[in-house]
């Protein structure tokens, strides 16, 4: 059982993306539906007509620090709105013998993760309620295939993010909090 428990964490399932590689700037025509189950074990959906938009940030151990500083300026200047944020961890380095130790760092991580954003929420005086402080998810991406299907290199030097708007359209991929910021909350007929 723990096996098959340890396995669903990074079980995905994805269907209709047909990305381009990384040169899918602003490619609000490029539908998304993905279904992943994070490393806390909670079902993850992002698809067409969706009521929330989702920020995807895809890091890498690599660029931890950074990764780290970039979802969480992410979150804090998104902390008013409905919007769902999934981290993306190229951890195919660990994919063999080292995977239940990343797992379990991981798991770790995430917990850690809803404790700081329930006290940022509780200190900006916004809903701290669980399903708030439960719209972050934190996937583990132990083949690369979720790096494959958005384009995006190995071990990224720095972390890089796209926005799934509420019709399943992907815009991005953004290198800077301000553009995920601007594409998460622009209105659904401006949307970059």
């Amino acid at each position: 059982m723990q096996k098959l428990k340890g396995s669903l964490f990074a079980a995905v399932i994805v269907a209709a993306v047909a990305l381009p590689g990384a040169n899918v700037a602003h490619a609000a025509s490029t539908q998304v539906e993905l279904h992943v189950v994070d490393v806390l074990g909670a079902r993850v959906d992002v698809a067409p007509q969706a009521h929330a938009r989702t920020v995807l940030i895809f890091m890498s151990k690599r660029a931890k620090e950074a990764s780290a500083a970039f979802a969480r300026a992410v979150d804090e200047r998104l902390i008013d709105r409905p919007i769902e944020s999934i981290g993306v961890v190229d951890v195919r380095r660990y994919a063999g013998m080292l995977r239940g130790l990343a797992t379990s760092y991981l798991r770790r991580s995430a917990e850690e993760s809803k404790v700081k954003r329930r006290e940022r929420r509780e200190a900006r005086g916004v809903d701290a309620s669980p399903a708030a402080v439960d719209r972050w998810h934190l996937i583990g991406d132990f083949d690369g295939s979720l790096f494959a299907r958005f384009g995006v290199e190995a071990e990224p030097k720095e972390p890089l993010a796209f926005v799934v708007d509420t019709g399943g359209a992907l815009h991005g991929p953004f290198r800077e909090v301000d553009r995920v910021v601007d594409a998460a909350t622009a209105p659904a007929a401006a949307q970059p």
